[in-house]
């Protein structure tokens, strides 16, 4: 993905010393992400378009303006926030030095769900206008189907809760660390619009460890901090946590699918997948 057309990009519209060594960073599922200097060059996939990451940067820049952890994004010297090289969106960001959270650390998982809640409390303020259409890869899940959790989440969407933007995509590995404190909050390109509670629920489950151990009480102690701290969320029930948790497990599953490689699957992928079918069966509510 790091090639010369995004070379070029970088220095022509952003004015990078691209013949300084790039180093290539963690993370970045579907992105190329490399630290130039002083600076973090993400590479996007073709189906995100400009005007999603453009709308994402813009959240992430709303965030920035109150919260100091919140990273937002380098624009270009005509104030150009997305640029494309050939089929691929590109993004510059400030580099902050830092390790990847450790969702194992109860500190961390305070400070987590303390930052959410004023990142929350934040974009709750903001004017941002109305995010355009994103169509994400979705590949069938049969064994996902759900009837019982279709309705449930027909009545969570409709039920009247406060909606504004929201990260996306708060777990460990999207916050920076030093020295035992949370410095930095990255990646906003799943940044959306959606009840608090969404996020705050998949935030919750993935600090916790859940997919780990099957085990909610991390998770509801990450909602109790979070709801100390004076998040925009109201405060869970264990029911909502569980249904909210596996609409996103069933979601990244079906994105899993539709973005893996041909040819043999990855044997660490897999045994992921599989954990996720065992936690979604798992986290299935009693009836009644």
């Amino acid at each position: 993905m790091f090639d010369d057309r995004v070379l070029a990009v970088l220095e022509d519209r952003w004015g990078l010393d691209v013949s300084q060594a790039a180093e290539r960073l963690a993370g970045g599922q579907e992105s190329a992400v490399v630290r130039l200097g002083d600076r973090v060059v993400r590479v996007g996939t073709p189906w995100r378009t400009t005007g999603d990451l453009r709308w994402s940067g813009r959240v992430a820049s709303a965030a920035a303006s109150e919260v100091a952890e919140a990273i937002a994004p380098v624009p270009t010297f005509d104030g150009a926030t997305v640029v494309r090289a050939g089929d691929r969106p590109v993004t510059v960001w400030p580099f902050v030095s830092g390790d990847r959270g450790d969702d194992h650390d109860e500190q961390q998982r305070r400070q987590a769900a303390e930052l959410l809640a004023r990142v929350h409390r934040a974009l709750a303020r903001a004017r941002v206008e109305a995010p355009p259409a994103r169509v994400v890869p979705a590949a069938p899940v049969p064994e996902l189907a759900d009837a019982t959790l279709d309705e449930w989440l027909d009545g969570f969407w409709s039920g009247g809760l406060r909606r504004h933007a929201v990260h996306g995509d708060f777990y460990a590995a999207n916050v920076l660390v030093r020295r035992g404190t949370i410095v930095a909050l990255v990646d906003w390109d799943e940044a959306t619009v959606a009840p608090p509670e969404w996020e705050l629920a998949c935030a919750a489950w993935e600090w916790g460890d859940g997919l780990g151990t099957l085990d909610l009480a991390p998770a509801e102690r990450f909602v109790q901090h979070y709801l100390d701290a004076g998040g925009t969320a109201t405060a869970l029930t264990e029911r909502s946590l569980r249904q909210l948790v596996r609409a996103r497990i069933r979601s990244d599953v079906a994105y899993d699918r539709a973005t893996s490689g041909v040819g043999d699957p990855d044997p660490d992928d897999l045994a992921y997948q599989r954990r996720q079918l065992e936690a979604f069966a798992a986290l299935r509510p009693p009836s009644g």
